[in-house]
């Protein structure tokens, strides 16, 4: 019997089991992006738990205005943070029905709100960069600065992110 030769596969090969190319290159970073304020924002998607339908919120009094309300998810009631507000005020429209993210950013289980959510995005390691270093409160928030070839994606830092609601709200 004669040996089959092992070969690594083609490209031709790796293209059909990974059509979009989200599993392609090991110098590659998964993120999971969406769009806020007109922005691509994104996150480790390993942060990202599900994407859901937003259901009733209840606003919670004297809350600040990033915190829209929370609402009950499988039994487990989750915080709404609302990015567009946390970065530049602006709120974030939304409505019954809304998608947004679960996350899970060290102990604290939330859900983000965004005006559109894009998924998983891969970026290559050397199309990022340290984020932009002036002051601004957005520029706090970020771990890095990527490309694709939808353009430029800010990266937020979830941690970052959400001691900066806790601060935020406690003040």
């Amino acid at each position: 019997m004669e040996e089959q030769k092992r070969s690594r596969p083609s490209e031709a090969d790796r293209a059909t089991d990974d059509p979009w190319g989200i599993l392609s290159r090991d110098d590659d970073q998964s993120f999971f992006c969406m769009r806020m304020l007109g922005e691509r924002y994104a996150f480790d998607a390993s942060h990202a738990l599900e994407v859901i339908r937003l259901g009733l919120l209840t606003r919670l009094p004297a809350s600040p205005s990033f915190l829209p309300g929370v609402f009950n998810h499988r039994g487990e009631v989750l915080a709404v943070l609302d990015l567009g507000q946390l970065i530049s005020d602006k709120p974030t429209s939304f409505a019954h029905g809304s998608r947004s993210v679960i996350v899970q950013a060290g102990p604290w289980k939330l859900a983000l709100l965004a005006e559109g959510i894009e998924g998983l995005i891969r970026i290559r390691s050397e199309d990022l960069e340290p984020p932009p270093s002036a002051g601004s409160s957005t520029a706090e928030l970020l771990s890095q600065v990527g490309h694709d070839d939808r353009g430029a994606v800010a990266i937020l830092d979830l941690r970052r992110v959400v001691d900066a609601a806790r601060a935020r709200s406690l003040a």
